[in-house]
């Protein structure tokens, strides 16, 4: 979801979602749809422009992250931006590692905002570490997944946080961490600032504590999860499958396994209760390339027994902040398919919602072309 007003909820987002919908929809959630949720978020507060410029100029070098890795796209937003870094292509036929790096400016407040964060993750009963040698002030959060983790750690007026989806290694994370936090200092006027050499062991996937638990106890490995049944079929099959020749993969979840405590939830959910339904009742799909080469997030929304026409207001006031402060909707075609298309303003992505049956479809790029083909692509 995305980090909004509450500053206490800005790391809500690692909520375990049901099969391989770990961070990679988290980060769609979050981070990969930072267009709907940072962007949301720095609209709803005020920032200085040399704060502002700091965050957007705190993109990493690509010689300071791990080998074999790159730094993709950078979606830059009022007051914060996202770079997404992946890692190698995965010989398994599993989607591959990516780490969602955002950095936002929190100006003053920033020190409050991370106190504030780091003890609603320990209130939140989750894995806390404390960790050093990265920003100002730095802790990690275990996943409750294997292979899924993040961090936070601050330094003067911003925050960053990171978060990472398919098997990647507490040493890549921190690397990556490491040379995000460079960018940081750089952009905070240091101009020689450069993340410390990758260490030369060899690093062991990052596992969620249940996962260790699970290890030490013996525990047989669980079937594929990828091979399960979709969670919410009906939603999968009007979602896109391929688009500019890329395999889209498509993921599926229930309301309670991806929404958390942060106010676009909340505002969902209250819509949800004026529906007369439940957050087990809201279905959430996911369609995204897992090589994080193709600049497109997919997201669908359906609540069985209520028609796209009551959902989509819903969607575009409470999760797009359609009514937000610099937002501008309109209604348009584009790709052949009648949208309402939602803006943040400058270069950022641009969020195209459509309706498919009794489902609300939003495709974000922030090439025109992309969401075009995208949306030609819908069943």
């Amino acid at each position: 979801m995305p980090p909004v007003e509450d500053d206490d909820d800005y790391d809500d987002y690692e909520a375990p979602p049901p099969r391989r919908f770990t961070i990679a929809i988290v980060a769609a959630l979050v981070l990969a749809l930072v267009a709907v949720g940072l962007s949301a978020f720095a609209i709803l507060r005020p920032a200085t422009s040399s704060c502002q410029s700091a965050a957007w100029d705190a993109v990493p070098r690509a010689s300071e992250i791990p080998a074999g890795w790159t730094v993709g796209v950078t979606d830059f937003y009022p007051d914060n931006q996202t770079t997404t870094i992946a890692g190698p292509a995965s010989t398994s036929g599993s989607a591959g590692s990516t780490i969602y790096a955002s950095v936002t400016c929190f100006g003053a407040s920033a020190a409050d905002a991370f106190d504030r964060s780091e003890l609603a993750s320990r209130s939140a009963g989750r894995s806390v570490t404390v960790l050093d040698g990265i920003g100002e002030a730095a802790y990690a959060i275990a996943g409750s997944t294997a292979g899924a983790s993040a961090m936070q750690f601050r330094r003067g007026p911003l925050v960053a946080y990171l978060a990472s989806s398919g098997v990647t290694t507490d040493a890549e994370l921190r690397q990556v961490g490491q040379a995000v936090d460079a960018a940081l200092r750089r952009a905070l006027g240091d101009s020689g600032a450069v993340a410390p050499p990758a260490p030369s062991a060899a690093a062991t996937p990052a596992a969620s504590p249940a996962a260790s638990a699970g290890a030490s106890a013996g525990a047989s490995p669980q079937p594929s999860q990828a091979l399960a049944s979709p969670v919410a079929p009906e939603l999968e099959a009007l979602m896109p499958r391929l688009v500019n020749g890329t395999t889209l993969v498509v993921e599926s979840a229930t309301g309670d396994q991806v929404l958390g405590t942060d106010t676009a939830s909340k505002a969902l959910i209250a819509a949800l209760t004026s529906f007369g339904k439940k957050q087990t009742d809201l279905q959430i799909a996911q369609a995204y390339d897992s090589s994080s080469t193709l600049d497109l997030t997919v997201l669908g929304f359906r609540v069985p027994g209520i028609s796209a026409a009551q959902l989509q207001p819903a969607v575009l006031q409470t999760w797009l902040f359609a009514g937000a402060t610099g937002v501008t909707t309109k209604e348009t075609t584009v790709g052949g398919v009648k949208v309402t298309e939602v803006t943040y303003g400058g270069s950022t992505s641009v969020s195209y919602v459509a309706a498919r049956k009794d489902a609300v479809i939003i495709i974000q790029s922030a090439d025109a072309k992309i969401a075009a083909a995208a949306l030609a692509a819908l069943p």
